[in-house]
């Protein structure tokens, strides 16, 4: 039986020669978010740090200037290795397999990663067992946005992208507005989500990262006959104009915490 692909094997890949500012678009956009959400669930200077996914190493390297220890893993660390604080450790890690020590971390989070994984929910479970009782759990997810009067190109280059990454490696762009349902579902408490729909537009972060992201999956889109060429480049060319505005997806986040004692 052959293997499954996964994200970033041909995807979304690491070695792609424009990855590093792919990546480094997508935290321009969706760093503050993040941030903002993480001290206003009291990250603390003490905390114990899980950084799963950790991409291009942004969180991490926040984190460890803000908390007690981080652990940064990711399938393929090579953003990460020019990371350097003596509270910060980066980890070859396959969250779906690999292990790490069960009640270990203060905080455990995750962004951009399980909505990519068919074994969500393994791994789902697998989080929650890395947190310390009373340890906290956030995850983030990027979501389909279906807007009326949204860009018509712009909209169609979105189906083509979430449709390729759906029938390759498993990508469910509707999952996270099932939040927090799934937290709620492990016993976590204190439960709560929210979504974030960065503006697309004027040549900002958003607009290069998701230009970059259709640059790097128009060869599959193609293959996988989800959109004309015409259609593509017409979408890159909106994204490319500095009148052009729009919102192409949102961010959907999720918290809660484990328990103190089994209940």
């Amino acid at each position: 039986m052959a293997r499954m692909e996964r994200y970033g094997q041909r995807l979304l890949s690491p070695a792609w020669g424009e990855e590093g500012e792919r990546l480094a678009a997508m935290a321009e956009v969706s760093d503050p978010g993040t941030f903002a959400l993480l001290e206003r669930l009291g990250l603390d200077a003490s905390w114990r740090c899980l950084e799963v996914g950790a991409g291009g190493g942004t969180v991490a390297a926040w984190l460890a200037g803000r908390a007690g220890h981080v652990t940064a893993t990711d399938l393929d660390p090579r953003y990460l290795e020019g990371l350097e604080s003596p509270n910060l450790a980066v980890l070859r890690h396959d969250a779906a397999c690999d292990p790490l020590p069960e009640a270990a971390f203060d905080l455990v989070h995750a962004r951009f990663v399980l909505e990519h994984l068919r074994e969500r929910e393994d791994v789902l479970d697998r989080m929650v067992s890395w947190l310390a009782p009373g340890g906290l759990l956030v995850v983030e997810a990027f979501a389909r946005l279906p807007v009326p009067g949204q860009d018509p190109a712009l909209r169609a280059a979105m189906d083509a992208l979430m449709g390729t990454l759906a029938r390759t490696i498993g990508t469910d762009t509707d999952w996270p507005w099932t939040f927090p349902a799934p937290l709620a579902a492990r016993g976590l408490t204190g439960v709560g989500a929210e979504a974030h729909v960065p503006a697309t537009g004027g040549r900002n972060a958003s607009t290069r990262c998701w230009s970059l992201t259709l640059a790097q999956m128009r060869p599959r889109i193609l293959e996988l006959g989800l959109a004309a060429p015409e259609a593509l480049d017409e979408a890159l060319r909106a994204l490319d104009d500095p009148a052009f505005s729009g919102f192409a997806s949102a961010t959907v986040s999720c918290w809660g915490r484990r328990p103190d004692a089994p209940a």
